[in-house]
């Protein structure tokens, strides 16, 4: 292993930094668990005389652990006591680090079912 691999999986394992999922390939199954980074990226962007502040989520994910990560995959994010705080959906694939050991990916948030909505 690497000196760069090393660093990148200490990142990964920091508990300042990593954070504990379950990737559900498809949306579906019962999951594999990884770890995460969670990124929050800011932007403002301009269209003519108009400015728009761009809010993105984005993950990565060591492809050690998810080696084909794809739109449409979920990931449930845990808390620090292992309960799920947050379901996210992959909506794209942002891009893989020079070394080729992790992914970006694009997600969104998917709403929590609520057991009030009626049909």
């Amino acid at each position: 292993m690497t000196a760069f691999a090393m660093a990148i999986d200490a990142t990964f394992e920091d508990p300042n930094h990593g954070e504990d999922a379950i990737w559900r390939s498809g949306g579906t199954g019962p999951g594999l668990p990884v770890r995460i980074l969670r990124l929050s990226p800011e932007a403002i962007i301009g269209m003519g005389d108009n400015r728009y502040d761009l809010d993105a989520m984005l993950i990565s994910v060591r492809l050690s652990e998810v080696p084909f990560p794809a739109v449409g995959d979920q990931v449930d994010i845990l808390d620090e006591m292992g309960v799920l705080a947050e379901t996210v959906e992959v909506t794209s694939l942002a891009r893989i680090d020079m070394r080729r050991l992790v992914r970006t990916c694009g997600v969104s948030p998917l709403a929590p079912d609520d057991p009030d909505d009626e049909p």
